[in-house]
């Protein structure tokens, strides 16, 4: 008794030290330093907007940017040589549940067919670009299944997805 309440415990401290809103992928050139600049811009890629996306909410997204970064000292101007290029695709998987077979109470039903169903999934890219010496300083992936409550076009999930960006520079 006495070892299984030292693992429970064990596996409630751990559980509960995981940050579970840890979900973005960052990347940045090793002398990248944000505080360096005054001034930034920001972009978004609209060219191949897929219809599953929601423009107002995209545009919020990069509402929420523009403030977190203004909060942190920075300007906002159109023609600043920083640039926050956001890109958003789409895509749709096929997921399959490989059951050949089911097993009813009357025993195995080879009629039963897989279950196929389409899941669609998006992926954020951020890349934050120096126009000046035209490369990519920053950049950072995030990606969702539609309806996650990870969806930076849920108010959650935004603040959230803004909170991981500030924290990695």
């Amino acid at each position: 008794m006495k070892y299984l309440t030292l693992f429970l415990a064990f596996f409630l401290i751990t559980s509960c030290s995981i940050n579970p809103q840890s979900f973005v992928e960052v990347d940045k050139v090793g002398t990248f330093n944000l505080d360096n600049y005054s001034d930034f811009n920001i972009k978004i890629n609209e060219t191949n907007l897929s219809s599953d996306i929601n423009p107002i909410a995209l545009e919020k997204f990069r509402d929420d940017l523009k403030n977190a970064l203004t909060e942190r000292g920075m300007l906002f101007k159109p023609d600043s040589s920083l640039v926050f290029e956001i890109n958003i695709t789409s895509k749709d998987e096929i997921e399959s549940d490989n059951f050949n077979n089911y097993y009813s109470r009357y025993g195995w039903d080879r009629y039963y067919r897989d279950d196929i169903r389409t899941i669609s999934k998006f992926a954020l890219r951020i890349n934050l670009k120096d126009i000046s010496t035209n490369s990519t300083l920053w950049t950072v992936y995030a990606d969702w299944r539609k309806g996650s409550s990870k969806s930076p076009t849920k108010d959650d999930g935004s603040s959230a997805l803004v909170d991981e960006i500030i924290l990695s520079f």
